[in-house]
């Protein structure tokens, strides 16, 4: 039975009418039968059978805070034992693990020394960096910081014994003989505490890299410029910080005392502040503009469960040593 064939006027043509169509350059034809123009197609679904709204639809709240995962500072790119040593920190002070993190870095930086450099190109830097701690005087950052750095102390502790010792020897050959000529012993330590710029460039002056842990953040800045007699002494303070941080030498010229280099300086800052000053201490115009500011990194963790003391862990001196 064949097929009735109309000429194509619309619609969509016959695969093999084209083909025709193209070889013998014919009109191309379409086996549908078009629908003549005075009748209409019918509906597909009759408007009885369409469902009737009874009430407005329920609103669903998309984004919801249980739906996001708290931003932290992630540990499993670190040893196994480094990261039982956060956790059990953590939990035994009951605080943020992110605070942990934070001081462990810094603590390890300080504790390579300058035998380290990070080379991110073009720029080759040591490990220290500033680090501002925030929370609320329950988050305790103070535990968490001393318990940390305590190895850092205890270097220093180590060096000093040992400086006394060559010092008293200096000192007896100093008194026996006037003519000599002994190298004087030198103190090389690595926790600089609320020191004035002076020390802190005399220990920076001796190729130490050296880190200042700060309690309190603000009570450091706002001691700015406080051992200076001129007037823009918080600007200079500020000015080799800056210095400092970018690994930048630069020279202290004083009447008194011969001129020094501070040459190829490194040194971490790593403290904590509470939010309430956070805006008025970092904040001021003197800071933001000179970029003292930008150059820290700030650690605010959003939540961090409240741990009663007594279902604290304990930490021992094995988990330490560990």
């Amino acid at each position: 039975m064949s097929e009735q064939v109309m000429p194509f006027a619309g619609g969509q043509p016959d695969f093999l009418s084209l083909v025709n169509a193209e070889v013998e350059k014919v009109e191309p034809t379409i086996k549908a039968p078009l629908t003549p123009p005075d009748e209409q197609p019918s509906s597909l679904v009759s408007s009885e059978s369409l469902p009737t709204p009874t009430e407005r639809p329920k609103e669903v709240q998309h984004l919801k805070a249980s739906n996001f995962t708290e931003p932290t500072l992630p540990i499993d790119w670190l040893s196994q034992s480094v990261q039982d040593y956060i956790r059990t920190v953590a939990e035994s002070y009951g605080c943020p693990q992110d605070f942990v993190v934070a001081i462990c870095l810094t603590t390890a930086g300080i504790a390579a020394g300058k035998k380290v450099l990070l080379a991110t190109n073009p720029y080759t830097n040591y490990p220290c960096d500033f680090i501002c701690m925030v929370g609320k005087p329950s988050r305790n950052k103070t535990g968490p910081l001393k318990e940390v750095t305590s190895p850092l102390r205890e270097h220093d502790k180590a060096n000093f014994a040992k400086y006394s010792e060559a010092k008293t020897v200096y000192d007896q050959s100093k008194r026996e003989d006037r003519n000599f000529s002994g190298e004087q012993p030198i103190f090389h330590q690595r926790v600089a505490g609320d020191s004035s710029p002076e020390s802190r460039n005399a220990l920076l002056a001796q190729g130490d890299m050296i880190i200042i842990v700060a309690d309190e953040l603000k009570s450091f800045i706002d001691s700015f410029g406080r051992y200076s007699k001129g007037g823009n002494g918080s600007g200079t303070e500020v000015s080799q910080l800056l210095s400092t941080w970018s690994n930048v030498s630069f020279t202290i010229n004083r009447k008194s005392e011969d001129t020094k280099l501070v040459d190829d300086p490194s040194m971490s800052i790593i403290g904590g502040i509470q939010p309430g000053p956070l805006g008025k201490t970092f904040g001021t115009d003197a800071l933001m503009d000179s970029g003292f500011t930008q150059r820290f990194l700030f650690v605010y963790p959003d939540k961090a469960e409240f741990i009663k003391r007594q279902d604290r862990r304990r930490m021992t001196q094995e988990m330490r040593d560990n």
